[in-house]
């Protein structure tokens, strides 16, 4: 039986996964895969989203604090239809939006990042339509306060008239309501009830018959079931629960399946049956094998719906009556490290045992694909092993089956390629110190100048301060709120080393949202002054460390919301040491 092989050509993706290819034509998009992604540049940061009632194929959406006071009317696939300026209200920091059943669009100026704002409001303008119009009006504005304290928010929609707000915290999320609406006067919110489950809460929609609440989170979904006039009841009941990578910052519903955004501009569908049967979705940034067939008589492109399950996609099937059969792939990655291997498979009746291997070294176990239910997207692991930055040979071969199988077959949607080089965990901290506004920081101070761990410094309000230890989140992520501190306005240093045994060359790979100034050894190694959503691994950057210790030396500044960092080196033979102290 003749191989097929194909060239993946593996390119640095949003996070920490490798992309392979596009999603072909013909097989649609299944959830794991954006469905597209905003276009347009005025969209930098979507931050609510809704469907049209009046105008099919339009989905309506906003930006966040900093950007003019707009709405954007666009496909489902992102593609651009229109920019509508909003006169009558500017956007200090819009966060949500909500649509009625008088087809009005109600704009959510509830971001409270400070939890000190006292202007915080509703405003609603007649749907405008997108196909002609270019401006609306405000043609009611409703300030409010919380009962007891004020909170952040980033959640809002609308139920018989009222709009309902969903509190973005940390530890819970609670849902408040207007209980009149007034004109210009600032009402007190009522309380209505705490989420089962959902916190950190940065989206909610409604459907349109009331009786499905959904809430994203950068990480999760939960959907919520009950009546429309018995809101409390419906969110402390057993919410449906799944987690993803999105990041996702808006949801709404689109009949009954859901559409998210998030800051990083894409757009993704889910199906009503995925969150009904809480399957667990893949990660996102995998890209589905079948655009990569050339000819092979021995594999077919099978969808989804064929297969018999009601979800765009499609995966590479292959057929065959004995063990022995492999599909093998040549990949190549932007630079040597530390990877973990996965595939996205097919599960079922007919589905064999497969094994995976890359440059002829057998990872983890053989997985058993058999599932007396046929199940899509399932994501496996296999392990971890080093992948150089020029070609490595990944095969996926059937091995056996169950007894319960009815056959050897194959079906892989994509393949997962994930960094696991490890994060620095432990620096050294300082600030915070004030700041001008704006996005440079290119004034030197002191330890930029001569770096002194002993000395003290003068920070914000003349407050003392001095370098302190500091320790990572479990996901490698450096929180600068938690560890220095800071009003919206602010810059702070971080510092750590790293220990090589001999000079060589490696990647450090860095994700910040915030502007940053790295030092490797004295030296400026990069620079970044645009802010952008804290996703790992976004900036690559070659750099070579000596023999010893290794300073590193950051300058961030903080302009509202997060602040920190995830950095690491492509370390893939595991050869670097990390403390927050040179050990000479």
């Amino acid at each position: 039986m003749k191989s097929l092989c194909f060239l993946l050509i593996f390119a640095i993706a949003v996070g920490n996964y490798v992309s392979i290819a596009e999603t072909p034509n013909g097989l649609g998009v299944p959830p794991w895969h954006p469905i597209g992604q905003y276009i347009h540049p005025a969209i930098r940061e979507s931050s609510g989203i809704v469907a049209s009632h009046q105008f099919e194929g339009v989905y309506w959406t906003l930006n966040d604090s900093g950007n003019p006071a707009a709405l954007y009317a666009t496909k489902l696939n992102g593609e651009f239809i229109q920019e509508i300026s909003i006169q009558g209200s500017q956007n200090f920091d819009w966060e949500a939006l909500g649509i009625d059943d008088k087809n009005q669009l109600w704009i959510g100026e509830i971001g409270n990042n400070s939890r000190l704002r006292t202007d915080l409001k509703v405003v609603v303008v007649a749907e405008p339509n997108p196909f002609e119009d270019t401006t609306a009006e405000v043609i009611e504005s409703y300030p409010y306060r919380y009962p007891n304290e004020n909170v952040d928010a980033e959640g809002l929609f609308v139920a018989d008239g009222v709009p309902y707000i969903v509190s973005k915290e940390q530890a819970r999320a609670v849902l408040y309501r207007f209980p009149a609406l007034e004109v210009g006067a600032q009402q007190v919110l009522e309380r209505v009830g705490e989420f089962t489950g959902a916190k950190w809460v940065t989206g909610a929609g409604l459907s349109a018959d009331g009786t499905r609440l959904a809430v994203c989170t950068y990480d999760a979904l939960w959907v919520y079931l009950g009546t429309v006039d018995n809101f409390a009841q419906m969110i402390q009941g057993e919410p449906r629960h799944l987690s993803h990578n999105f990041f996702g910052e808006a949801v709404c519903f689109d009949g009954y399946d859901l559409v998210l955004t998030n800051e990083a501009r894409d757009l993704y569908r889910l199906p009503q049956f995925w969150y009904e049967k809480e399957w667990e979705l893949p990660p996102k940034n995998t890209q589905t094998a079948a655009a990569l067939l050339t000819e092979a008589d021995e594999f077919q492109v099978e969808s989804y719906r064929t297969a018999g399950i009601a979800i765009d996609g499609g995966h590479v099937a292959l057929n065959v009556k004995a063990p022995g059969a492999a599909l093998n792939q040549r990949v190549e990655t932007d630079y040597r490290s530390l990877y973990e291997v996965g595939a996205i498979l097919t599960r079922g009746p007919e589905y064999g045992q497969v094994e995976l291997s890359v440059n002829g070294t057998v990872l983890g176990s053989p997985y058993d694909c058999y599932n007396p239910e046929l199940m899509v997207g399932t994501l496996v692991t296999f392990g971890t092993t080093p992948l150089n930055a020029e070609n490595n040979q990944v095969v996926l071969s059937v091995v056996g089956k169950a007894p319960e199988a009815t056959g050897y077959k194959i079906g892989v949607d994509s393949y997962q390629i994930r960094h696991v080089s490890p994060y620095i965990d432990s620096y050294l901290v300082l600030g915070p110190f004030p700041k001008a506004a704006g996005n440079t920081i290119d004034e030197p101070s002191h330890p930029e100048i001569e770096l002194d761990l002993e000395r003290i410094f003068e920070g914000i309000d003349g407050e003392t301060i001095r370098w302190q230890k500091a320790a990572t989140e479990p996901d490698g992520f450096l929180d600068l709120n938690k560890n220095i501190g800071a009003g919206d306005i602010a810059f702070g240093y971080t510092l750590t080393h790293v220990y090589a045994p001999k000079a060589m060359e490696f990647m450090l790979l860095l994700g910040s949202d915030d502007v940053i100034t790295l030092w490797l050894n004295d030296t400026e190694i990069h620079r970044n002054e645009v802010i952008l959503p804290t996703i790992p691994d976004q900036h690559a950057i070659p750099c070579q460390l000596k023999a010893g210790w290794n300073t590193v030396l950051s300058k961030t500044s903080r302009n509202g919301g997060y602040w920190g960092f995830y950095l690491r080196f492509a370390d893939a033979d595991g050869v670097l040491r990390y403390s927050p102290y040179s050990m000479k």
